[in-house]
């Protein structure tokens, strides 16, 4: 229940937010099949594409609060699909993560992050 509390909680915040610019291109369609093939088997509105949508932080929450149990299971479950993607986007996953993280932790809205 407090995960969903957390959800409901960064929905409106992304709503109620100005626009987000998730300043990232894709690393390509068989890396982005994956990770939307993973995310929706974990949470059925999961979008890691529209920035200003409703669940993007919650999307991304999937990827990059790691060491969680949800992101352990949601990357496994990503990059085990990705191994059968071509390398040059696996290359760009790779490259495109810690980036990625980095925006994401200075982002991401309060009910998202860890209390200390």
């Amino acid at each position: 229940m407090r995960f969903a509390s957390a959800i409901v909680a960064a929905a409106a915040a992304a709503i109620a937010s100005a626009q987000v610019v998730f300043p990232f291109a894709p690393e390509g369609p068989c890396v982005a099949a994956c990770t939307d093939v993973a995310g929706k088997s974990f949470f059925p509105l999961y979008d890691d594409v529209d920035a200003n949508g409703p669940f993007f932080f919650t999307s991304l929450s999937y990827t990059f609060e790691r060491g969680t149990p949800m992101a352990i299971a949601f990357m496994t479950k990503a990059g085990t699909c990705m191994n059968d993607c071509p390398m040059d986007q696996q290359n760009a996953y790779r490259a495109s993560y810690y980036p990625k993280y980095n925006w994401y932790q200075a982002n991401k809205p309060a009910p998202l992050r860890r209390r200390a």
